[in-house]
């Protein structure tokens, strides 16, 4: 009972404003918490770290566009903060507009989030080749500069709950280039003091690091986790803005016993030029 009373008492900041998909994976993640929209991805990371909020929640990564990059950035900058949750939902695209549009040809811009314009790349090709892509902050924000510009020929793209939260009408749906198309986020907290950064059972661990600019060096590291019979399912590279030409490697492991992975990770933070244990958790996946 007491638990269930905090709980109702955390602040949940999400890629606002209403109406995204990250506030539907804050929803599943938190049903019961009250939900605050950020407008930016980096603003939510600020206020966890201020504990302006409790938790935050962001995508990390989409399967047909790849990673969010502010996403990674912002996880080595915020050393006071770890992932401490992650959803994977399904992500269905519908092209909405305003009443005013009497035709879907007199579209001027369409208006959504930089990976929902390229994860429907495809469509906006074939039907409105000449429209203005215009990138927003999130898919929530298109959705209401939209509804604000009423007696404007523009579109927005995104989940068919932000056409009702703003009251634009719905022209198309499952306008997504891939069928199968998911986005991965996750939930960002303080560490909590005095507890141990180590990998847990049954959970995904994300680690970050960079190597020696040496042949072989990202080969070497590698064979850590198979030396240790670890299950690496994620590799991703960011380059070093203050080391050209080096870069930084995010990486998930699963289905590894406590204990060795507790190893290989420490073999990894002695050989590598930086390191940072970002969270150890479970992942939660939602169907269609």
């Amino acid at each position: 009972m007491q638990d269930n009373l905090l709980e109702n008492l955390r602040k949940i900041g999400y890629l606002g404003p209403a109406g995204t998909f990250t506030q539907q994976a804050a929803r599943v993640l938190f049903p019961e918490s009250a939900l605050l929209p950020i407008s930016d991805i980096y603003n939510i990371f600020y206020a966890v770290s201020c504990k302006t909020c409790d938790v935050g929640i962001v995508p990390i990564e989409n399967s047909t566009e790849g990673p969010v990059n502010a996403t990674l950035d912002a996880l080595l900058k915020t050393e006071n903060l770890v992932i401490t949750g992650s959803v994977i939902l399904p992500i269905s695209h519908t092209l909405m507009g305003s009443d005013n549009i009497t035709t879907n040809a007199e579209v001027e811009k369409i208006l959504a989030h930089p990976q929902a314009l390229a994860q429907c790349r495809e469509y906006i090709r074939c039907n409105y080749p000449m429209a203005l892509l215009m990138p927003c902050a999130s898919n929530g924000e298109a959705a209401a500069k939209v509804a604000s510009a009423s007696g404007e020929a523009w579109a927005a793209i995104g989940p068919a709950a932000a056409a009702k939260e703003y009251g634009l009408r719905i022209w198309a749906e499952d306008i997504q280039d891939s069928f199968l198309n998911s986005t991965s986020f996750i939930q960002i907290e303080h560490k909590k003091e005095g507890e141990a950064v180590i990998p847990s059972a049954g959970c995904c661990t994300s680690i970050a690091f960079s190597t020696k600019n040496s042949p072989g060096a990202l080969y070497r590291m590698l064979g850590i986790f198979e030396n240790y019979s670890i299950n690496m399912t994620k590799i991703l590279s960011r380059p070093m803005p203050e080391r050209p030409g080096e870069y930084i490697f995010f990486t998930d492991i699963e289905g590894y016993q406590p204990e060795k992975a507790k190893k290989a990770l420490k073999q990894i933070e002695d050989e590598a030029t930086m390191y940072r244990f970002l969270g150890s958790y479970s992942v939660i996946k939602k169907k269609g």
